[in-house]
């Protein structure tokens, strides 16, 4: 964010500074592991995230350390407890299990359950490979170095094998021998898709479902003190005729799940199958906890919280027990406790009451609004003095309902969000799921994803339907980072028909898998609505209802399981699905997706400015990849041309080529370096106008969340603003300014103009914050060689949680055909900088062209600590000024993607150690060494 010269320019230091994740591990035995992750054996496995941060983005350090597994099955609950009475878990997770693909039913054929059974002499490899879990055959077969890397080049198409295969997963494990006389469960907590377990040879049982845990009781099959082996068979893939990809018949799609990876728009047709989540062993003396739902209200100035425990018992264990409880506040402090004697019936479980009251609670709120103080309750079951077993619960305190836009027709859903009593404008983004892969954890990621969401002042993210129900992992962050969650049941659209069955059959499968997903998720304070998935219609491609017998059946489910959340049917929904300029005033723009392109240097503009819904969930602009994408994914000779001709272009973006518009707008390209440079301008610029068009209709709009966040797979172009590195791209930057809670902005109604005409634009200034402020616009025009055309000004009341029209700008354009720089900015009464914007307009044909033949300018940069100092000390404008850092570094900078005037200087605060190259369109590169 540039200034006039003749402010101040010391805002733009950060106070803090904050060190991203560094992910490191060694490898016990022999060889080395190389694929996507390495990972240790369970008893040598560490793991630490060494995080050092700032409060403005709310992460805390974290060390987590895994010992022994022996040393965790004695690991004391209470330390006042005798060491008679404990709660035992043996973690199975490890990379010491193996696996081997079979033929489909070729498992019992070979009678591959026996524990003497190996592969030896089945194709295709003969010999067990060693395997992770939590992960997925695809990544273990790319660890083994059996397959190329399938997100380079074309190599994907060799790898969609893997999922027609059946994989015997394999692990031998001993428990400790004073585990006798417990009684002990196999719990794994998600396999991808079906599967069967034997232990030592026995048939467990069969499951389906990828996002719903099991058990089984094998207390009378274990060998205690003795080794064990447990055989996972995980099947092949579902068919495509009850699993559909992203084109198809959303009634024939009949299981749940996930669908981006059977191929989709931003990612190739590669499907996950393994034990993609834990696998553990429990151990109690007879009675356990199910479940533990924490239901915060508040009234009053005090949280009344009701714990709702539910209890199971053995018949030789259904007795007096007592259910102890205690409560940490957010600071580790203790501020209740207290205990209960229940009654347990083997029959049927206990579900037991508790209510708990906290005066003057620390309320929890979205990023940007205040604090995410989270508290801390521990749940134990046991009697004379013996700990059968215990639950931690970490949970927010706050109200939380949507209520009526402003202005909305009396038949719209409420699509306001009002958290402790503030409304919220949904400043959110579409979350993907982050890897295609995705069994394998990858806690950093997750942490480097979500910081980035919080640094662009993000408060809410849709995990959109055609994706996961997303790890315990992802929850725990946007708890703590504010960030809320609108999290979709496993529906989507399909192309060409697109609303889910209705028969009995398919109803009673959702239940089931509803029933069981539901509480994994319902006691984060960041989950704030459950929807019935992505853009479910009818034959007309209206929006679906609750109606529908689906969608019904879901919504009766979070009713009765989660009823303090929103429930909306699907997303879009209301009468359209598609917003639209032809239905401006209307009244039938809802909640509405699209557009997910960069309409055009006049379309663009029209449309945005005349559109209004109440809520707008889903549109985006597509741009090309950062440079390191194509170094890392594609060989150079498929780098170039960016078109339909090239076919590793249509395998990693087909949708999203753009090679004509873009040259409508910059003229022939014809290399690479030039094409990424003008397609990113192009997203940033069309991503930003149409935020903030979104934004200056604030309370009739309440909220908007671009396509997209993020990218499961390396894509070429697309609509993300993160690429698959966890890169941002230039879309990210100026989105995050969009998003900024004062920001100044302009609305025009074109790009181009012709020399001489007329040009004018209005002036906004938007507000997040409680407090009024009195401030000051400025909106300088500048040719790029940093000549002043015209500059004016005024002073303007900033409302609280307000748009605000400040005022109208109009001038002549010169003569002369070029580029043009509007720098638009807000100043306190003070003199310093609130926001600024820069937009660039031109008179030229081709209209953008003249940036790729700018004047040339130098640029000074240097570091002190953890700063880096730029500053233009050429004559010309520095245009969009870029700090890039080498790939595999993680570096997070407090802005980017900027221009400097003739002059200026930054001093922008970077956290993380590494490399930085700096440099504008028109200056040569420096690299910073931090």
């Amino acid at each position: 964010m540039p200034k006039v010269p003749s402010a101040p320019i010391s805002v733009y230091a950060l106070r803090r500074i904050f060190s991203l994740p560094t992910f490191s591990c060694k490898t016990a035995g022999t060889g080395s592991h190389k694929g996507i992750r390495q990972y240790l054996p369970p008893d040598e496995y560490q793991y630490t995230t060494a995080l050092s941060c700032c409060q403005s983005f709310g992460i805390t350090p974290l060390l987590m350390t895994q010992v022994s597994n022996r040393q965790l099955a004695k690991r004391y609950v209470n330390s006042n407890l005798s060491d008679e009475g404990m709660a035992m878990r043996f973690h199975l997770n490890g990379n010491d299990w193996l696996l081997a693909p079979l033929l489909p039913h070729e498992f019992w054929w070979r009678q591959a359950w026996k524990e003497e059974w190996s592969p030896a002499g089945c194709p295709p490899w003969g010999e067990w490979m060693r395997a992770c879990v939590p992960g997925d055959v695809i990544a273990d077969t790319l660890d083994a170095g059996r397959i190329p890397h399938p997100y380079r080049d074309l190599n994907s198409l060799a790898c969609e094998w893997l999922s027609e295969r059946d994989w015997v997963y394999r692990k031998d494990f001993t428990v400790p021998d004073d585990w006798q006389g417990k009684h002990v469960r196999l719990r794994f907590d998600g396999v991808d898709y079906a599967c069967e377990v034997y232990l030592n040879g026995q048939l467990l049982g069969r499951h389906e479902g990828m996002f719903t845990p099991f058990e089984y009781d094998v207390t009378s099959i274990l060998r205690f003190g003795k080794p064990n082996c447990l055989t996972v068979l995980v099947e092949h893939k579902p068919p495509v005729d009850v699993v559909q990809g992203q084109i198809g018949w959303t009634s024939r799609a009949r299981v749940w799940k996930s669908r981006f990876a059977y191929d989709w728009d931003w990612c190739t047709r590669l499907v996950p199958l393994g034990i993609w989540q834990s696998v553990s062993l429990l151990a109690t003396d007879g009675a356990w906890i199910e479940d533990v739902w924490v239901r915060p209200q508040v009234a009053g100035g005090v949280a009344r919280i009701e714990v709702r425990s539910r209890l199971w018992s053995l018949p030789s264990a259904s007795v007096a027990w007592n259910l102890s409880w205690r409560v940490e506040d957010p600071d580790g402090h203790l501020v209740l406790h207290g205990s209960e004697a229940v009654q347990l019936d083997d029959t049927q479980p206990l579900q037991q009451v508790t209510t708990l009251e906290i005066p003057n609670p620390r309320l929890w709120y979205p990023n940007g609004m205040g604090e995410q103080p989270l508290y801390r309750l521990s749940v134990q079951l046991g009697r004379d003095a013996h700990i059968s077993d215990e639950r931690e619960v970490s949970f927010g305190i706050r109200t939380m309902r949507a209520i009526p836009n402003e202005g909305a027709p009396p038949d719209a859903l409420p699509y306001t969000l009002e958290v402790n009593g503030r409304r919220v404008f949904v400043k959110g983004w579409n979350w993907a799921p982050h890897e295609q892969m995705y069994g394998r954890v990858q806690p950093e990621r997750y942490e480097r994803l979500l910081t980035l969401a919080k640094h662009a002042h993000c408060n809410l993210l849709r995990v959109w339907g055609g994706g996961l129900l997303e790890r315990e992992e992802f929850y725990d962050l946007c708890d703590r980072l504010g960030i809320m969650v609108w999290q979709e049941f496993p529906h989507s659209s399909s192309g060409i028909q697109n609303a889910p069955p209705e028969d009995e059959a398919y109803l009673r499968y959702i239940e089931q898998q509803a029933r069981q997903m539901i509480p994994l998720r319902r006691n984060h304070p960041s989950l704030v609505i459950w929807c019935g998935g992505n853009e479910l219609m009818d034959d007309r491609y209206v929006p679906l209802t609750d109606a529908h017998p689906a969608l019904a059946k879901l919504k009766s489910l979070v009713q009765e399981l989660d009823p303090d959340r929103i429930w909306l049917p699907t997303s879009a929904s209301g009468p359209v699905e598609g917003a639209s300029a032809e239905l401006a005033g209307t009244g039938k723009m809802h909640d509405v997706h699209g557009p997910w392109v960069y309409l055009g240097a006049e379309e663009h503009y029209r449309f945005y400015n005349v559109i209004d819904p109440l809520y707008h969930s889903e549109f985006g602009v597509e741009g090309a990849a950062n440079l390191q994408i194509f170094e890392r994914f594609i060989s150079p000779e498929h780098r170039f041309p960016p078109d339909a001709t090239n076919p590793i272009w249509l395998h990693h973006g087909s949708w999203w080529i753009h090679r004509e518009k873009l040259e409508a707008l910059f003229g022939r390209i014809e290399d690479l370096a030039t094409f990424i440079r003008a397609s990113q301008w192009m997203q940033a610029e069309g991503l930003r106008y149409a935020i903030e068009a979104n934004r200056r209709r604030k309370w009739h709009c309440s909220g908007v969340s671009p396509w997209q966040f993020n990218e499961p797979f390396p894509n070429t172009a697309c609509t993300n603003v993160l690429d698959y590195l966890g890169q941002p791209k230039p879309a990210y930057w100026w989105a995050r300014r969009a998003y900024e809670p004062v920001h100044i902005s302009l609305q025009y109604e074109k790009l181009t103009w012709r020399p001489g005409e007329k040009w004018q634009a209005e002036v906004w200034v938007h507000h997040s914050g409680v407090q009024p402020v009195r401030a000051h616009w400025s909106v300088c025009l500048l040719a790029l060689d940093g000549r002043e055309c015209a500059r004016f000004g005024d002073t303007v009341e900033v409302v609280p949680e307000a748009a605000v029209h400040a005022g109208h700008v109009e001038c002549v354009l010169p003569t002369e055909a070029g580029v043009w720089m509007a720098l638009a900015c807000l100043h306190d009464e003070r003199g310093g900088i609130l926001s600024c914007n820069e937009y660039l307009f031109s008179t030229a044909q081709p209209p953008m062209q003249p940036l790729l033949e700018a004047p040339r300018t130098t640029l000074r940069v240097w570091h002190r600590h953890q700063q880096v100092g730029i500053k233009n000390v050429g004559e010309a404008i520095a245009l969009l000024v870029r700090l890039m850092p080498q790939e595999g570094q993680w570096l997070l900078c407090e802005d980017d993607y900027f221009c400097l005037i003739p002059g200026e200087t930054r001093m922008l605060s970077v956290a993380g150690k590494g490399t930085i190259a700096v440099e504008a369109w028109n200056s040569d590169s420096h690299r910073v060494h931090l």
